[in-house]
Formats: structure tokens, C-alpha cells, sequence
């Protein structure tokens, strides 16, 4: 009878076993590189870099945004910079002129007049749909319960910049609780202005919004439109001379 030969189990990992291991581990750390690039490469995080970036003053009205040099500080090819360019334009914030490339725009007066009466035009109609969608079943409320509750949070712990997010999150979630498309789209190029004016403005009427967008959220839960929507109206419109007033020393005219 022959004998079968016997293996022994090897006592550790050999060459090729080890070899393929540095291999999956260099795997995943491309994998991992390529993944953070990816991420940093997003028209949207170089958009919000942006945004702040002209909100806090530091890309002063008149300076003027190279394409190459922004690449160059954020670690990403053109394509995102040309794209966060270009939403920054719809938004109002940036023109493009010529010659000499796009340019921070300065905010008028005019322009903070603009958004209210746009803001009055689609907030209120939206709000009274939204009630109507969440008392019948077809929406539900939990997104505004979290971002009410993060906002408190947030302005109790003194975390006034997400808390101003979470206010601006409370907004565009109304809207889009409405199920009109077409009204989510409009309100889509407002939200960076509106995030410029509520940081420049938060303290102008800081107590009041919190009380009324609660007010805001109970009329909606319950069903009651036509309350929702004048709620929404006069939220808008009662911010609109406190935040004109506050806004004064960095509007043009």
C-alpha cells in the first residue's frame, strides 16, 4: 500500500502569503487615498469653503476668484472649482466679468429686498402644502422634530454656526415637504444668501425665531394651512427691517 504523504501546516505566513498581504493592505490604503480625494474633490466642499470664505469677509466684494489658485489651495483639478463657481454665481456672489474671471460680487441692498419678497413668494404657499401633506399621512414630521431639537442644542451649548445651519435645514425641509419640485428648485439658489444673511444676523432677532418656528412646526403637525402659511408670512416678514438694519454696514447702497 502506498503511503500518503503527510503536510506539515507551515509555522507562520510565508513569503507569498506576507507579499499578499502587504498587498491588500497597500490596496487599502490607495483605496482609502483615493476615496479622501474623491471626497475633497466634490463641487459642494469646495462651494461651502467658498461660501464661508465670502461670508466671513475674508474674499472681500471686488477680489477676484482664479480658477488655478483655488485649485491649487484645495488639492483638486478645475472641473469642482468651475462648478462651485458657478453655483456661487446663481446664488448672487459671484459675476463673472470680463477679462478678469469671476468676482466676489458686493451685496446691495436691493439684493436683501429680493430674496424677502422671493422668499414670501414661495415659503408661505409651501408651508400651507406641507400641513395639508403631513396631516393627511403622506409626509412625516420627524426630520423637523430632529433639526428643532438640534438647533436648541446647538444654541444652548454656544455652537451659534450649526445652530444657524439647523435653522436653514428647518426652512428648505418645509419646502420640501410640500412635494412640489418646482418650489424646491426655486428655493435651492436662495439658501446660500439666506446662510450669508442669518450668520451676518443672528443676533437681531435670536429669542423670536426659535419661539416661532416651534409655532411654525405645531401649525403644521396639526393640519392647520392657512395658519402655517401666515405664520410662515409673517416669520419672513417680520425678520426683513431688523435683518436690513443689521446687514447696513455691509451692504454697497
Amino acid at each position: 500500500m502506498r503511503q500518503q504523504p503527510t503536510h506539515t501546516p507551515p509555522a507562520g505566513p510565508t513569503a507569498d502569503t506576507a507579499d499578499s498581504a502587504d498587498t491588500v493592505d497597500s490596496a487599502d490604503t490607495v483605496d482609502a487615498a483615493d476615496a479622501a480625494v474623491e471626497r475633497e474633490a466634490r463641487p459642494d466642499g469646495v462651494y461651502r469653503a467658498l461660501l464661508r470664505s465670502i461670508i466671513a469677509g475674508e474674499a472681500a466684494p471686488g477680489s477676484r476668484l482664479k480658477e488655478r489658485e483655488l485649485s491649487e489651495r484645495f488639492e483638486v483639478c478645475r472641473i469642482p472649482v468651475r462648478q462651485a463657481l458657478q453655483r456661487l454665481e446663481s446664488e448672487g456672489f459671484v459675476v463673472a466679468e470680463p477679462r478678469r474671471g469671476a468676482v466676489v460680487r458686493p451685496m446691495t441692498r436691493h439684493d436683501v429686498e429680493e430674496l424677502f419678497d422671493a422668499r414670501l413668494c414661495i415659503e408661505p404657499f409651501a408651508t400651507r402644502q406641507a400641513a395639508l401633506r403631513l396631516f393627511a399621512g403622506i409626509e412625516a414630521a420627524d426630520a423637523l422634530v430632529e433639526i428643532l431639537s438640534s438647533a436648541q442644542t446647538q444654541f444652548a451649548g454656544g455652537d451659534e454656526a450649526e445652530g444657524i445651519s439647523s435653522n436653514l435645514r428647518f426652512h428648505a425641509e418645509i419646502v420640501r415637504l410640500s412635494g412640489n419640485s418646482l418650489l424646491v428648485r426655486s428655493l435651492q439658489p436662495m439658501l446660500g444668501r439666506m446662510e450669508w444673511i442669518f450668520r451676518l444676523t443672528h443676533g437681531a432677532r435670536e429669542g423670536d425665531q426659535a419661539g416661532e418656528h416651534r409655532q411654525l412646526y405645531d401649525a403644521l403637525v396639526q393640519g392647520k394651512g392657512e395658519l402655517a402659511a401666515a405664520q410662515a408670512y409673517a416669520h419672513i416678514e417680520l425678520g426683513r427691517a431688523p435683518t436690513l438694519a443689521a446687514l447696513a454696514p455691509y451692504l454697497t447702497r
